[in-house]
């Protein structure tokens, strides 16, 4: 993951995180945005929020007295609360983001939240811990740090886009994917992979490798 000296983690409404990557990062943030009744989970694991921002009908009546002058209200149905979170973040030039507890509930809500990064990458920095590894959208070709038998999948939200890959068990040679199931369940050969393309972004998953 990327080192970010500025980090401000986003912490989405699905299921609390229980590893200790995303825990850690929670920890370590210089700011915490909840989505919603996101903040009410933070206040479990011991944080208070710094902001809460959404449509509040999740958070709890204590929660919304207690940070009354942290909370963002945005009742627009238009937008989820991810993305007001995002928007919450380039108004105030906060770059380096961290989407924790974005997984792990409904389906539909994670597969949204995963394709929100592809969106947003062209404007922040991001990267997304669930409980089995970090998301990462790349906007153009990039040699990731890697593990021998890490778990790598690869997901391309432009069918047009050509990539090849060095470091991989199974390589991409020109590579064009139109189904998300394509260029997953592959894995890290050496300490890096590099993969090449013009176009994109891409999404990259890498399962955490003790």
């Amino acid at each position: 993951m990327q080192e970010f000296t500025d980090k401000t983690v986003i912490l989405a409404n699905g299921a609390v995180p229980s590893h200790a990557i995303p825990l850690g990062a929670i920890r370590t943030a210089t700011r915490v945005i909840c989505c919603d009744g996101a903040a009410d989970k933070l206040i479990s694991l011991g944080r208070e929020p710094d902001w809460i921002v959404g449509d509040l009908d999740s958070l709890s009546a204590a929660a919304r007295r207690a940070y009354a002058d942290r909370i963002v209200e945005d009742a627009d149905q238009e937008r989820n609360d991810l993305t007001k979170a995002f928007k919450l973040c380039l108004k105030h030039r906060w770059r380096e983001i961290v989407v924790v507890g974005a997984t792990g509930g409904r389906e539909d809500h994670t597969l949204g939240n995963l394709s929100l990064l592809v969106d947003f990458a062209r404007q922040l920095e991001l990267v997304l811990l669930s409980d089995t590894g970090r998301f990462t959208p790349l906007r153009q070709s990039a040699v990731l740090a890697a593990v021998p038998g890490q778990p790598i999948s690869i997901f391309s939200f432009d069918p047009e886009c050509a990539i090849t890959s060095v470091g991989l068990k199974y390589p991409l040679s020109n590579a064009r994917l139109n189904r998300w199931w394509q260029a997953t369940l592959n894995e890290a050969l050496s300490t890096s992979v590099q993969l090449y393309f013009d176009g994109g972004p891409l999404l990259v998953f890498q399962g955490y490798f003790a």
